[in-house]
C-alpha cells in the first residue's frame, strides 16, 4: 500500500514535471557544465537531477536561454526523489527529468512496473515499450507525453515541451544525454 500511495504521488507529480519551487544549493550546477560520467551520482552514491540535466543541456536542447532551474529533493527509508525543471522565459518550452533511486534494482523494477500498470487510467493512453533505453523503457502520451526509463536502481521520468514541436522526439533526446552520464 505504501508503495502505491508513493507511485501515485510521483506520477501526480511528474504530470508537468514542476517542482514546487524548493531549491537546494546541492541539487544545483551553477556552471551549467556537463559533468563526468563518475560525477553523475554523489560521493554517498544517491543520484541529483541536476546532475544528470544541465542548464547547459535545457538552453541546448530548447534553443535558448532558460530560467534558473525549479529543484526538489527527498529521502525517505532510503528513496530519493529528486526533480529538475527548465523553462524558457515565456514558459512554452520546457524540460524536466524527475529521478527516482530506489535501495535496490528490484525495488527500481517493481516501482518501475507498477507506474506502468497505472499509466493508462492516468494518460488516457496505453503506454508503448520503448526499445534500446536503459533496462527497460516506455513512452506514456496522452495527457501525461513523458517517457519512463529504468536504469538500474534508477527510474527516470522525463518530458520535454518545444513549443509545438514533436514531444516524443525531444523527450527521446534528453533521455540519452542522461543516460549517457549513467554509463
Amino acid at each position: 500500500m505504501k508503495i502505491k500511495i508513493a507511485l501515485v504521488i510521483l506520477l501526480l507529480s511528474s504530470l508537468g514535471l514542476q517542482g514546487c519551487g524548493a531549491r537546494t544549493d546541492e541539487a544545483k550546477n551553477q556552471t551549467g557544465s556537463a559533468p563526468s560520467n563518475s560525477s553523475a551520482r554523489k560521493a554517498s552514491g544517491k543520484i541529483d537531477a541536476c546532475t544528470l540535466l544541465t542548464k547547459t543541456d535545457a538552453e541546448a536542447l530548447l534553443g535558448g536561454a532558460v530560467k534558473e532551474p525549479t529543484t526538489t529533493h527527498n529521502e525517505n527509508g532510503g528513496t530519493v526523489v529528486t526533480q529538475c525543471h527548465y523553462s524558457n522565459e515565456a514558459g512554452d518550452k520546457q524540460v524536466g527529468l524527475l529521478a527516482r533511486q530506489a535501495p535496490s534494482a528490484a525495488e527500481a523494477r517493481q516501482v518501475f512496473e507498477s507506474a506502468r500498470s497505472a499509466a493508462k487510467s492516468l494518460s488516457g493512453v496505453d503506454p508503448k515499450t520503448i526499445s534500446g533505453l536503459g533496462d527497460d523503457a516506455y513512452w506514456t502520451g496522452g495527457n501525461l507525453a513523458q517517457l519512463n526509463v529504468l536504469k538500474n536502481d534508477l527510474w527516470l521520468v522525463i518530458s520535454a515541451r518545444q513549443g509545438k514541436a514533436d514531444r516524443w522526439a525531444a523527450t527521446k533526446d534528453v533521455a540519452n544525454k542522461v543516460l549517457s552520464r549513467l554509463q
